[in-house]
């Protein structure tokens, strides 16, 4: 019958163990397991990074195909011209495309948390306030940004249920105007975050630096946009971003960012 130690073994306590003894008396041994151990750990957060990271280009793709499947919306602010959309638009064709745009915001918000992880990983303690900053006005963006999916699948559903197209020139109106108003919000976020990336070095620096510009490039485009509804600038802006989103990402699932503070 078995001694106590042993049976104390196999219940699962591995201090008791032959192997853990071995391990602990043989010092090549126990280096080869801390050196595993250190190593599965890493991979482990270099898959996370690329993770978070690839949130960003998929945000980018899946939005561009929420707008490819409803189509651009008019650039005239009449009724005439939102007929004419709606007219040339499904009910299904603008609840799907709508549905995929309001998804890929949602995947840019897993983006935007993964950046707030980057950032907060190597940054002084004193930064800290515009990482939470940046990720709150994250959040808000993207709020402000499923009010304007909503106005738009407001005006196609209405449009189709009868109601007279000068009413539901409102409905697009919010929808135009919640767009360009999220831009000032959209470069909060830019700013805050690019300015904390900026202090990491190499090519963080490089991406918060970019960022700064972005965001720079955004409030002003936003302020266009805004002040006259009908300016092109808001495109430029929301491109300008999107693209930011796009190479930021690709470049960070290629070389992954620290996550994960320093012990």
């Amino acid at each position: 019958m078995a001694s106590g130690p042993r049976c104390r073994a196999r219940s699962g306590d591995p201090f008791e163990s032959s192997d853990w003894q071995a391990l602990t008396t043989d010092p090549l041994r126990s280096t080869t397991l801390a050196f595993v151990t250190i190593s599965s750990r890493q991979m482990s957060e270099s898959t996370l990074s690329r993770i978070g990271a690839a949130a960003g280009a998929t945000s980018v793709v899946v939005t561009f195909i929420g707008f490819g499947v409803h189509r651009g919306l008019p650039a005239d602010t009449t009724a005439g011209a939102v007929g004419t959309y709606v007219n040339g638009v499904s009910a299904s064709q603008a609840g799907i495309g709508n549905y995929l745009e309001l998804l890929g915001y949602l995947v840019f918000l897993v983006f935007a948390v993964y950046l707030y992880a980057v950032a907060r990983a190597g940054a002084a303690d004193s930064l800290h306030w515009l990482n939470v900053l940046g990720l709150a006005a994250a959040i808000t963006y993207i709020a402000v940004s499923a009010s304007a999916i909503a106005g738009q699948l407001l005006m196609v559903e209405w449009a189709k249920a009868g109601a007279d197209l000068k009413t539901v020139l409102g409905a697009y109106i919010l929808d135009t105007a919640a767009f360009t108003l999220s831009f000032e919000i959209a470069a909060l976020f830019m700013l805050a975050v690019g300015i904390v990336l900026w202090t990491r070095g190499g090519a963080l620096r490089v991406i918060g630096g970019s960022g700064i510009l972005v965001g720079v490039v955004l409030f002003v485009t936003g302020f266009v946009g805004t002040a006259s509804i009908q300016s092109p600038s808001s495109q430029i802006g929301f491109m300008a971003f999107s693209l930011w989103t796009l190479i930021a990402g690709i470049y960070l699932v290629i070389r992954p960012a620290r996550i994960a503070r320093a012990s």
